[in-house]
């Protein structure tokens, strides 16, 4: 569990060295950080124009720097971030489209079926024999009612077998008052739900083996049955890439279910953490011990899902915590 550094929102180490130190040493000029940070005034100029750029210094006529607000800037990078993210969601989804409309045109004429009958069917016996998990992707915002019927017989039969549900959403599908009653059901039976922006193709992948694929958005509509290791596996790294992207539906369909709102030592847990650089720093900011503060900061990564305190902030930014 590192520490969280600003090369994580795109900034070098070397500016994030000039920012920092304008921060502590209010007043100081570009003479001031050459001496400090031992650097020729060419390289601290480029770098303040950089930081400049991004908001986070303020440059006089005569090139001079004033830090700006670090909740402010990084509060700001942050932003930014979460924007390069979705593009590169969907940026991610478009070339999942491609490599679905590819892999279609591989195979022979004789693996492809033409309507959404047959791909219910099919993913019900695929999904009958599923022993430890079942992934499925759900393009389109209103299910019809078969595919309600089939969700709600295929989630409650595999769940009940112990078997693991995952399931990505488009995000207006809670718009749709029985598609969002299904997501509950399933959800309070166990399934995990999640939400996702963009275009994307119907996707159903048992026990990491066998994918079932739904290409709609050609001219040709078809049902794919996928079985070479290779491209299931790719087509695994898509569908773990959108789901750790993607937002919980439990959050939005049973917000009495998850966890405890943070209380006001986490919050500011959260905000120190999201500008502090050293977990010592942090802690005196708190007035804390180091091992609390670093204690504290595994109980937030928890709370929030995240992996890292880079991934915490980007979700904390998400939900309006920071």
């Amino acid at each position: 569990m590192g520490e969280m550094t600003l090369t994580q929102l795109g900034i070098s180490s070397f500016d994030e060295s000039v920012y920092k130190t304008l921060l502590r040493e209010t007043g100081l000029g570009v003479s001031g950080l050459c001496v400090v940070l031992g650097c020729a005034e060419e390289d601290i100029r480029a770098s303040l124009r950089r930081l400049a750029d991004e908001g986070m210094v303020r440059l006089d006529k005569h090139g001079e720097p004033t830090a700006l607000s670090a909740d402010e800037s990084i509060g700001r990078l942050l932003e930014e971030r979460l924007k390069r993210l979705h593009a590169e969601q969907q940026e991610f989804l478009s070339f999942g489209y491609s490599l679905i409309r590819q892999s279609g045109a591989w195979r022979s004429p004789g693996h492809l079926q033409r309507d959404d009958k047959d791909m219910c069917d099919r993913a019900e016996e695929l999904t009958v024999h599923a022993r430890r998990e079942v992934l499925t992707m759900q393009p389109n915002p209103t299910l019809t009612p078969q595919t309600i019927l089939a969700m709600r017989r295929v989630g409650v039969t595999c769940l009940r077998r112990g078997v693991t549900v995952k399931a990505l959403m488009h995000k207006r599908a809670l718009e749709d008052e029985a598609t969002s009653a299904l997501l509950t059901e399933l959800i309070q039976d166990g399934a995990h739900i999640r939400l996702l922006d963009g275009g994307f193709e119907r996707v159903l992948i048992t026990d990491r083996e066998t994918a079932l694929v739904r290409a709609e958005r050609s001219t040709s509509p078809s049902t794919m049955l996928v079985e070479q290791g290779a491209l299931v596996g790719t087509l695994l790294s898509f569908f773990d890439r959108c789901w750790s992207q993607a937002l919980d539906a439990s959050t939005l369909l049973l917000p009495g279910r998850g966890p405890a709102p943070l209380d006001e030592m986490q919050l500011k847990v959260l905000q120190v953490m999201a500008r502090a650089d050293k977990d010592e720093v942090g802690a005196r900011q708190l007035g804390i011990s180091v091992r609390t503060y670093r204690g504290r900061v595994a109980e937030l990564l928890k709370h929030l899902h995240a992996a890292n305190r880079f991934q915490a902030a980007l979700r904390a930014k998400e939900k309006g915590l920071i």
